[in-house]
């Protein structure tokens, strides 16, 4: 039997991978990764905010969102994890930086920087942790977004 002070570590580490899995897709726009992070619903708002749907469209959405740029960059830093006493439910707060190339329709590229904090809501399934709930708290951008969708 693994002591209750490791079982813990284990499930922490085992949530910063999928974070940074996920994180990694995004740059990558690696849909299949992307979507493996993903339970079978995400809630795309804090709680009680908008309804759930299905991960693929989810997915669909982000990888949509992060097309618009022409390179992205996550750095994920400062995770808090909060595992359930049940250890079927996690939730997680980190601030993420995340750099990125827009190119304007005069073919002019814009690097910004926009920085924010990760609302991520966990479940575990079948012993691999999920992302069920994902919502970015955008607190600055940097650089000249003028004009352009972010």
């Amino acid at each position: 039997m693994i002591p209750v002070a490791m079982e813990m570590a284990l499930h922490d580490l085992a949530i910063r991978q999928l974070l940074a899995r996920l994180a990694q897709a995004a740059d990558d726009r690696d849909e299949a990764t992307y979507l493996a992070c993903l339970a079978g619903t995400v809630r795309p708002a804090p709680s009680g905010g908008a309804a759930p749907v299905p991960a693929e469209t989810y997915m669909r959405a982000a990888m949509a969102r992060l097309s618009r740029a022409d390179w992205t960059q996550h750095k994920l830093v400062n995770p808090v994890i909060d595992i359930q006493p049940d250890r079927i439910r996690a939730s997680a707060r980190v601030d993420a930086v995340v750099d990125l190339a827009l190119t304007d329709p005069d073919g002019k590229q814009h690097r910004l920087t926009i920085g924010g904090r990760y609302e991520i809501g966990l479940t575990q399934q079948g012993g691999t942790w999920l992302i069920d709930r994902r919502w970015l708290h955008r607190l600055y951008v940097d650089g000249d977004a003028k004009g352009l969708a972010i």
